[in-house]
């Protein structure tokens, strides 16, 4: 069969088939999938790989099981050290911002849990991060994966996540980094400039190492957590982390800075 007729049949199938089916072909997948090389830390499931994705598709990115790529999985293993030392608590208020499925189960099962997207579809409340209507000190967890980098005024968002944040409270701000100096140019509006300069065609920037300085100015404390100190170099390689290099962990200590 040609190779576009393919896609547009598959594409078809998956519209008209009910849920149930769906289910089923997933699971039968996930049964031919299986497997002790790699193992996904939030479903807890192992697999002899995973599924190619990206951009430029890399082997062994999205866990056939959860669906959860290299950065929620290192994500997770932080989290879960951090609680095991007592550096973060479990429970209270935590706030979801573009939720990943395969996290958002997880947090429900632990926290008093609230998530915001801009499509209402894809979230409980339809919200603006650089507006949101939450009062101040509401929660005392964020997560907020992968999303600044879509934002025009990006500061404006990091100022909301740190007035919702109740004092003693943490955040997970984790966004795509290369080099020590963040580049962008908000003039660029080409789809094509801006996957050509910032590695997607909706990203408005590409951040450097300095990302730090703009979660400092508003108050926040920021731990840059390694890899290496999770887990041992055989695991890691086992969980498929290997474009990740580190999880940021954010902490509101004082008062923001104006």
């Amino acid at each position: 069969m040609n190779k576009n007729l393919f896609i547009k049949a598959k594409n078809i199938l998956r519209q008209i088939l009910p849920w149930s089916v769906k289910n089923v072909i997933k699971k039968a997948r996930i049964l031919t999938l299986r497997g002790s090389r790699f193992y996904c830390p939030i479903c807890e499931r192992s697999f002899r790989k995973f599924y190619k994705s990206g951009v430029n598709p890399r082997p062994n990115v999205r866990c056939p099981g959860c669906g959860s790529l290299e950065r929620h999985r290192l994500l997770w293993v932080a989290l879960c050290n951090l609680q095991d030392k007592g550096i973060i608590q479990v429970g209270g208020r935590l706030l979801h911002v573009a939720p990943e499925p395969c996290l958002a189960d997880k947090f429900k099962k632990k926290y008093d849990y609230m998530s915001i997207d801009l499509d209402a579809k894809n979230a409980m409340m339809a919200m603006d991060l650089t507006a949101m209507t939450f009062e101040d000190n509401s929660f005392d967890a964020i997560i907020c994966n992968h999303v600044l980098e879509h934002i025009q005024d990006d500061r404006k968002a990091i100022k909301e996540i740190y007035r919702v944040l109740k004092f003693g409270g943490w955040a997970s701000i984790q966004v795509p980094m290369r080099g020590d100096i963040t580049r962008e140019d908000l003039s660029i509006t080409d789809p094509k400039e801006r996957f050509r300069l910032y590695g997607q065609n909706d990203h408005v920037r590409y951040y450097g190492r300095d990302f730090v300085e703009r979660l400092g100015k508003v108050g926040f404390e920021v731990l840059f957590i390694q890899k290496g100190d999770l887990l041992e170099p055989d695991k890691l390689k086992r969980i498929s982390v290997d474009c990740e290099r580190e999880v940021i962990l954010c902490r509101k200590m004082k008062i923001s800075r104006k």
